[in-house]
């Protein structure tokens, strides 16, 4: 989970320019750490863990939702790579926590998968490449400071760095992103840039999501989170956007849905995959109560 803001350069960092970054943003909470927090992983400060557990007074459900959505990227992520697809872009990647994209796929295919990350706030991008570099797998993933609205340079700094051939099939995901991204920007509007993006994509590529609604949720529940959201607001450098069933499936652009559809994060279990597989699947709560609606979408061979 991270906040895209717009108009960041398209840069990569070096070591030492990630570690002042990283050094100059404790004293505030970080939206990435707060959620690296909520998924019990270790690149969190106290100020971030102060703020996390304040909205889990609020909202007891954060660490609940956070997870199903945290394990919905990682099948996701399997299904893509049964489906042969190498290449991953994840545009508001955050900070690399529990189970991210790179450690999933080397799992899965060891030694076969590219990542580029991607990330507005340099804050995220430093601990990326800092995360990156100790586990040295620098020379096949990357992480770029961009803004998911600026998509043509931000695709074409993808491609620039030599990570992803866009001739292949990519898997575009842009996990609990979207609801930190305004309608319309200084580069352009979300529809635009989604549009551009999966203009780019070779046949075969899949786009993957998830958002934060308020569809099917009660007053209370409401205004709980409601609550959560003006915090962030006010202590974080993030502002969150609800949006509907029918704009958030707007943004898949008519492309066919892969089963399940668009549904609940808890409930994305295409066929083939092994639920035991995944620690603390579900639970006994309603899926609606991971707040997160998600989807995937496959670019056909031929597109209107």
């Amino acid at each position: 989970m991270s906040t895209m803001d717009t108009g960041g350069p398209i840069v990569t960092l070096d070591s030492e320019t990630s570690q002042r970054l990283l050094q100059e943003s404790m004293g505030r909470p970080h939206v990435g750490r707060v959620y690296d927090y909520y998924l019990g992983g270790s690149a969190n400060w106290a100020v971030d863990r102060e703020f996390a557990r304040e909205q889990i007074a609020r909202y007891p459900d954060l660490p609940w939702l956070a997870l199903q959505n945290r394990q919905c990227l990682a099948r996701m992520v399997e299904y893509c790579v049964q489906q042969g697809i190498r290449q991953f872009v994840d545009i508001g990647s955050g900070i690399p926590t529990q189970g991210n994209v790179h450690q999933v796929a080397e799992r899965l295919a060891p030694g076969e998968c590219r990542v580029a990350y991607i990330d507005s706030d340099p804050v995220s991008v430093a601990h990326s490449h800092l995360l990156l570099e100790k586990s040295g797998r620098l020379d096949r993933h990357i992480a770029i400071n961009g803004d998911l609205l600026d998509a043509e340079r931000v695709w074409a700094a993808v491609v620039d760095s030599g990570c992803i051939d866009p001739g292949r099939p990519v898997a575009l995901l842009m996990m609990a992103v979207l609801h930190f991204v305004p309608d319309e920007g200084p580069h352009g509007t979300l529809d635009e840039a989604l549009a551009g993006y999966r203009g780019q994509l070779a046949p075969g590529s899949c786009v993957a999501l998830s958002h934060g609604t308020f569809d099917s949720m009660g007053e209370q529940q409401r205004a709980a989170l409601k609550n959560v959201a003006d915090d962030y607001d006010g202590k974080t450098t993030t502002r969150a956007f609800t949006r509907t069933r029918k704009q958030i499936e707007a943004f898949f652009g008519g492309w066919p849905l892969v089963e399940p559809g668009l549904v609940w994060t808890s409930e994305w279990v295409p066929s083939g995959l092994d639920l035991e597989s995944v620690a603390g699947f579900g639970g006994d709560l309603e899926p609606s109560r991971s707040r997160f609606l998600t989807g995937m979408a496959r670019k056909p061979a031929t597109t209107a």
